[in-house]
């Protein structure tokens, strides 16, 4: 049972102060998911390559030919009330990029020291694979936001945090 005391709420997220008088935020879903589609890149000489999406980080609302700046990201989401991590994966590929995957294990991390949230790693391969069309959910972020393929090296100098952790993880197991 969590004692932790809620100071502010939204439909989105709660701000909680635990009996210590730490503070910090859980998003509803509380949990997310980080994906990582490859294929082997004939293009590349058989390296790989990862599914990259482009899309608006809450980091910064600059604006870019009249659109929010986009952000390289792995293929992300939050986990829905009694999802597994696993089937998370899979439901946002799918809805993200259209790919029906089953997903590898790849780890999890620890968001920041002021969420109290896990991300689950996972990657699958697709070399070979059609996509179906992307289910997305018609925001304006998800309309602003598109998926470009991009050498698995890529990854090492992206800002986002899951995309650096995901390619030191895939670096061992490719």
């Amino acid at each position: 049972m969590n004692l932790d005391r809620a100071i502010f709420t939204t439909p989105w997220i709660t701000v909680k102060e635990s009996l210590r008088g730490f503070q910090y935020l859980e998003r509803k879903g509380k949990d997310s998911v980080a994906v990582f589609l490859l294929k082997c890149s004939v293009e590349f000489l058989g390296q790989y390559e990862v599914l990259i999406r482009q899309q608006h980080l809450c980091v910064d609302n600059q604006e870019v030919d009249g659109k929010f700046r986009l952000f390289a990201c792995p293929v992300t989401g939050a986990l829905e009330a009694g999802e597994s991590p696993e089937v998370a994966a899979q439901r946002e590929a799918y809805e993200e990029t259209g790919y029906a995957v089953e997903v590898l294990p790849l780890g999890r991390y620890i968001v920041g020291t002021q969420v109290n949230e896990i991300c689950y790693l996972y990657y699958a391969d697709v070399t070979g694979m059609e996509p179906d069309e992307p289910q997305l959910d018609g925001t304006y972020l998800e309309s602003i936001a598109h998926n470009e393929w991009h050498p698995l090296e890529y990854l090492a100098d992206c800002d986002y945090s899951a995309c650096q952790i995901g390619f030191l993880k895939l670096q061992k197991i490719l």
